[in-house]
């Protein structure tokens, strides 16, 4: 077994430079990528043992145990529906990515690493909705190039609130949701590359009675509305949003950044509420979200939380009683 620990701790990033590690692994012949803040650990396929488990998702292998805790092993080429050929894998070189992220720990078999790259989100490409990647599956929020190597990078949220919709909130009963007028005021700017967790966090919103809400798939488009809207002067209020709501992980402009040139540069005579809203917070990750002063974050996928830590922050005391 070996962790990323000792390679995370030489390498750190600065918050807010939009910058961002990721591994770059391979199944088959193509390049994938992950962001290194993802992967707790990396394993040897045949270091350790695999128990089956009854009613498992698709393409799951079953059940490995990491100190004394169990984990869902899953399969990357079958759940992306690579084809290959069964008789083609060597065990002895395949490795397993134990993964962290919106609160839940999972596995996944790999055929290899080829190494740890540190970039900047300015040089990824967001996926052209027309076009969809080979053995990718739709679940790649976009691309990145070394070395004339084309790296596709996985929407692993997607790809898990796919396989288990119940726990990675799609599960929330919308027509249990109650609006209220007193949030029709509030103006929020919404920044999510994933397509899938953006339209259901729009959709809670909106029931909710946020429905002056602009939403963006980066934070660089994000960012380029809101120097318009300041430009512009076309608006009420001390600024033209209340409130961003903004994901960490976006290309062309990382959440961390967004949320660093808002409150210092263009806003920061009268700069918004900032909440960070991803699958990477933890006890770290908050750190460096308040080091670029977020004002609050929220770990994926408490998607019914929203609406209550937005009314915290934008809702004067007693409005909502």
């Amino acid at each position: 077994m070996s962790t990323l620990s000792s390679s995370r701790d030489s390498i750190l990033l600065e918050s807010g430079t939009n910058e961002v590690e990721f591994i770059e692994f391979y199944l088959g012949e193509v390049s994938y990528g992950i962001n290194v803040s993802k992967v707790q650990r990396v394993l040897a396929r045949t270091s350790v043992s695999v128990a089956g488990v009854a009613q498992a998702p698709y393409g799951a292998i079953g059940m490995i145990h990491i100190q004394e805790k169990p984990i869902m092993l899953m399969d990357l080429k079958m759940t992306l529906g690579i084809p290959f050929d069964p008789e083609s894998i060597d065990p002895e070189r395949q490795l397993i990515l134990v993964t962290t992220f919106n609160k839940q720990t999972t596995a996944f078999l790999i055929d290899g690493i080829s190494k740890i790259h540190r970039t900047s989100w300015e040089n990824f490409e967001p996926m052209n909705q027309s076009v969809t990647c080979e053995g990718a599956g739709g679940y790649s929020t976009g691309t990145v190039t070394f070395d004339d190597n084309i790296i596709v990078i996985l929407d692993l949220e997607r790809l898990m609130i796919a396989l288990f919709p119940s726990t990675h909130g799609n599960g929330t009963d919308l027509e249990a949701i109650e609006s209220r007028p007193e949030r029709e005021a509030i103006r929020i700017l919404y920044a999510e590359d994933s397509k899938v967790v953006r339209g259901i966090t729009e959709d809670i919103l909106r029931r909710s009675g946020y429905l002056k809400l602009d939403a963006f798939e980066n934070g660089q488009d994000a960012f380029n509305h809101l120097c318009r809207k300041i430009d512009s002067g076309e608006y009420e209020g001390d600024g033209p949003y209340d409130l961003v709501l903004t994901d960490i992980e976006m290309p062309k402009m990382d959440g961390l950044t967004l949320c660093r040139r808002i409150k210092q540069d263009v806003c920061s005579n009268h700069p918004p509420k900032i909440i960070v809203y991803s699958s990477l917070i933890n006890k770290e990750m908050s750190l460096k979200c308040h080091s670029v002063g977020a004002d609050a974050q929220l770990a994926k996928p408490d998607v019914a939380e929203i609406v209550e830590l937005i009314d915290s922050l934008t809702i004067e005391v007693g409005q909502l009683a």
